[in-house]
C-alpha cells in the first residue's frame, strides 16, 4: 500500500468513527504508520460557557 492510500484509509476510518474536524500534521516524533490523536479547543471552544460547563441560560444548574 503506498502512502497515499495509508493515509486515505486513515481518513476514511476517521470520518467513519463520525469525526468531522481532522487536522494532519506530519512528524518525525511518531513512529511510521502510527498516528496521535489530540482534541484541539477551538477558538470558539476556549473559555466559552458551554466549554466551561456554566451555561447563563440553562434551565437547569448542572446542565454541563
Amino acid at each position: 500500500m503506498s502512502e497515499i492510500d495509508e493515509v486515505i484509509k486513515m481518513l476514511d476510518n476517521l470520518t467513519q468513527d463520525g469525526v468531522s474536524r481532522i487536522k494532519v500534521e506530519t512528524s518525525g516524533e511518531v513512529a511510521e504508520g502510527e498516528r496521535k490523536k489530540a482534541y484541539h479547543h477551538g477558538r470558539c471552544d476556549v473559555g466559552s460557557p458551554f466549554a466551561t460547563g456554566k451555561l447563563f441560560d440553562a434551565e437547569e444548574p448542572d446542565c454541563g
